[in-house]
């Protein structure tokens, strides 16, 4: 099943939401070993997003890194 562009808009904002907090504990160097990896899954999760809402609008994919 596809999802629509609301959901995939929906799950990039929460995404953000989250990495913008895991960003701030890293930047206070309050962050743990568990902080950095899971920032590290949400941003590869996050290009997932981004290519999919590409895709839905024909656009170029992004490189997921």
């Amino acid at each position: 099943m596809k999802e629509t562009i609301g959901s995939l808009i929906d799950k990039l904002s929460v995404t953000n939401i989250k990495i913008f907090m895991l960003v701030d504990k890293v930047q206070k160097n309050e962050h743990t070993k568990e902080d950095a990896k899971k920032l590290q899954e949400l941003n590869s999760f996050r290009s997932l997003i981004v290519n999919a809402i590409n895709s839905f609008f024909n656009e170029r994919q992004e490189i997921k890194v």
